[in-house]
């Protein structure tokens, strides 16, 4: 009786500082599942991310209504994605800055193969947009649900009456699967996404977009630049 009694603060101590962590950590949803000779605890994985660094911005606020049109990422040869890597996280970039309302007008350009500065230019003044977003995977790892997950990027933003760079940022993030812990009475076990590369390049355009949503909506200051690379 005594031990059951132990047995029962003990869980219920263990349980509640892994809560807290795990809330701490993450933020993401818990769920756990109680079983005869123990409880097993499923926590969403730690997202981690560099800091974000910004490399070339302008000096003073954006004209209003700004139509934007944005292009497949370029997946560098050594990056360990591909073309079609380029096009879906293009596309995720495209969809978060949609949701943020960062330019007036945002436009996706899905064409069938990277188009080069020059070309962007040409079809960003032919569709009358204001700017071109272009982007360039510098890192790509897809574990899956299984493994790691981990993507870096860089974000170019140019003018299209001449092809000039305004805006050029950087930013990367990683998911691990930690794998099943064991705490005597208690075991932890990771609950994947089922697309940890959505969620990454989601977080990731989400912070990259707020500067940039600041500067159109004339909330730019450019002390908050200032901000020193990632480190990955």
């Amino acid at each position: 009786m005594l031990f059951k009694s132990f047995r029962n603060i003990f869980v219920f101590v263990m349980l509640s500082l892994m809560l807290g962590c795990a809330y701490a950590e993450s933020r993401f949803e818990q769920r756990v599942e109680p079983q005869l000779d123990r409880i097993i605890f499923y926590q969403r994985p730690v997202l981690d991310k560099a800091q974000s660094g910004y490399y070339v911005y302008p000096a003073s606020n954006a004209p209003f209504d700004i139509k934007a049109i944005f292009f497949p990422f370029y997946a560098n040869p050594n990056s360990g994605g591909n073309y079609n890597t380029g096009r879906r996280i293009g596309h995720i970039f495209w969809r978060t800055w949609l949701g943020q309302e960062v330019f007036t007008t945002m436009l996706y350009e899905d064409i069938q193969e990277w188009p080069g500065r020059r070309r962007a230019g040409e079809i960003a003044r032919a569709k009358g947009a204001d700017l071109f977003v272009m982007g360039q995977i510098n890192h790509y790892l897809n574990g899956g649900t299984q493994g790691t997950t981990s993507v870096g990027i860089t974000v170019n933003i140019f003018s299209a009456q001449n092809n000039s760079l305004i805006w050029s940022m950087e930013h990367a993030g990683r998911i691990d699967n930690r794998g099943e812990m064991d705490f005597l009475l208690i075991k932890r076990r990771t609950w994947m996404p089922e697309s940890p590369e959505y969620v990454i390049v989601n977080n990731l355009a989400y912070d990259l977009a707020q500067p940039v949503r600041n500067w159109t909506q004339g909330l730019f200051f450019e002390q908050t630049m200032n901000q020193p690379g990632p480190q990955y």
